[in-house]
């Protein structure tokens, strides 16, 4: 592991940029897919299912084809979650670099796959390419989360930097539908896939070769200096506001992932993230169903889809300050009450409502994958954090 104290400060910062540019671009393109939707509609992907009264109707997607693609989303969420466990595997035994470089690779072949553009009965790479970005995310995502150990006083700050770059990734298909409509898909998927050659370039120059190492900071009133000492040798946590900083440091793998600490905190995911993911996947349907107008349900649709990468950009300082100053308990306590808020709000058979509701999801995502990555770095040990965070996940 690298130590950050050995790391000079221009380097570190300049790693953390790029980390925030690059998880901007690349890790959680997928959840777009409410802004990619429209194009691949209005491109005639899948067009062959609907029926010649459809057609007639002048429908804007028809039933099968509204399926077929909600299927392809649905797909791939599920695969992003399903390699969590393989991902903190590889992170853990191959470290940060191996994982990008993977990740790297997985994006760049979805990217081109996705651009052939090919559908029929033997071969699909819509869905492909889409599985292949989704696979990618994920190394290229946590593979960063390591970063926050560079400054460990500011690593909630660091982390939501990551995690709200994460949650405005859907940003590049929002400005391919509102600035591009009329770009092929080959042309953009194609174009696109210079951003993962980019990011092996930064990998093997910038980047660190080894995750950081979680250096403690023992503050005592008689020092004028701190001692910097590794979790295995430090007996004092850091005294950050969060009493329990460091209770599962120098336990094992196992006795972290059967304890109380994670099974909390993948109840938690769970429940969070299937809400919030099959929000992404049905905004438009259920928009329509509580609304019954369908100008107020598409104008909604489109303005969550401007407001979901927004919400990560503006989310990012309230955020870190929150999990920094604030500490776990009081996040966990705000996740809890904008949990309970948006279920309210979602079921209003309002304008208004349904608007309040897009407006707590937007800004309770980020803060969301920022509480969970800030909880897992401060609870467990430095050497199997991706390990407890993506077993979780």
């Amino acid at each position: 592991m690298v130590r950050a104290s050995e790391v000079s400060f221009n380097k570190k910062i300049f790693q953390i940029v790029c980390a925030v540019f690059f998880c901007l671009t690349t890790t959680g393109v997928i959840f777009g897919y409410a802004a990619l939707k429209p194009v691949l509609v209005r491109q005639g992907v899948y067009q062959e299912l609907c029926t010649d009264e459809e057609r007639k109707a002048g429908v804007w997607v028809c039933e099968k084809q509204d399926l077929r693609l909600n299927f392809m989303f649905t797909l791939s969420a599920v695969i992003t979650n399903t390699i969590a466990l393989p991902v903190g595997v590889i992170m853990d035994r191959a470290g940060p670099r191996i994982a990008t470089l993977l990740g790297a690779f997985f994006f760049f072949c979805g990217n081109v796959v996705f651009g052939i553009g090919i559908e029929n009965t033997h071969v699909d790479t819509y869905y492909v390419g889409f599985v292949l970005l989704a696979l990618g995310g994920p190394l290229i995502f946590l593979s960063s989360f390591h970063l926050s150990n560079t400054f460990p006083k500011n690593s909630g700050l660091i982390l939501s930097f990551i995690s709200g770059a994460f949650d405005a990734s859907s940003v590049p298909y929002l400005i391919y539908n509102e600035t591009f409509p009329n770009v092929a898909l080959r042309t953009f998927f194609w174009s696109y896939a210079i951003i993962p050659v980019l990011l092996v370039i930064q990998c093997l120059t910038i980047a660190p070769s080894s995750s950081y190492e979680r250096e403690i900071i023992k503050n005592r009133s008689t020092d004028e200096e701190g001692d910097i000492m590794s979790p295995e040798t430090a007996v004092e946590p850091e005294d950050d506001g969060d009493r329990i900083l460091g209770v599962m440091f120098g336990k094992s793998a196992r006795e972290q992932i059967r304890s109380s600490w994670w099974i909390f905190i993948t109840i938690f995911l769970c429940v969070y993230m299937t809400r919030i993911n099959f929000f992404i996947q049905t905004v438009a349907s259920q928009m329509l169903w509580y609304l019954e107008e369908h100008d107020d349900a598409i104008r909604l649709a489109t303005t969550f889809t401007i407001l979901l990468p927004l919400g990560g950009a503006i989310g990012i300082t309230p955020v870190g300050v929150l999990l920094d100053r604030g500490g776990i308990f009081a996040a966990s306590l705000v996740v809890f009450g904008m949990g309970l808020f948006f279920g309210l709000f979602g079921i209003m058979r309002s304008y208004a409502g349904q608007l309040v509701a897009i407006g707590i999801l937007v800004f309770l995502r980020p803060l969301m994958y920022t509480f969970v990555g800030d909880y897992c770095a401060k609870y467990v040990a430095s050497a199997s954090f991706t390990y407890f965070f993506l077993a979780a996940a």
